[in-house]
């Protein structure tokens, strides 16, 4: 093989090598952006998902003994709290923050001999949970557990 053949041969091998480790470059630079942007996201926002809790009565006016209800208080930190509310006039609304993964639940214990019943909705709109008492008296119970991907909730 001539001098010639030999420096084409490594100058391709070189150029092949060149091309791999640009390749290999790119993914990885593709999957440390992916990483950092949700990192980034979390930074930003905290990630938690905007959400309405609800409570009514079946049939018209109604009072609810207790209401309890758990929310995030700081959307950076993974702690939650649940609040609990004592004799409320129904309908009643709130609107909570819940983080990404975290469960989402309200609880409507009605009075007497009404029928409760409970929505949770996503940014004020969109029901993502709904329940009725199973009978007079007993509680309405809604819970659901969050997407863990910010900005994006399963149909």
């Amino acid at each position: 093989m001539s001098s010639q053949a030999r420096r084409r041969s490594r100058g391709t091998l070189y150029l092949a090598l060149c091309g791999l480790v640009l390749a290999c470059l790119g993914f990885g630079a593709v999957l440390w952006a992916q990483d950092h942007t949700m990192w980034f996201k979390r930074l930003r926002g905290g990630n938690a998902w905007s959400l309405t809790y609800q409570g009514d009565a079946v049939g018209g006016q109604g009072s609810a003994l207790t209401i309890r209800y758990r929310f995030n208080p700081d959307s950076f930190k993974p702690a939650h709290r649940i609040e609990q509310l004592g004799r409320t006039h129904l309908p009643w609304s709130v609107h909570a923050l819940v983080n990404t993964g975290e469960v989402a639940r309200v609880e409507v214990e009605p009075e007497g001999d009404t029928v409760a019943t409970c929505r949770i909705l996503l940014d004020g709109v969109r029901v993502v949970a709904q329940g009725k008492s199973p009978a007079p008296g007993r509680p309405a119970v809604c819970d659901v557990r969050t997407s863990s991907t910010p900005e994006k909730w399963p149909r």
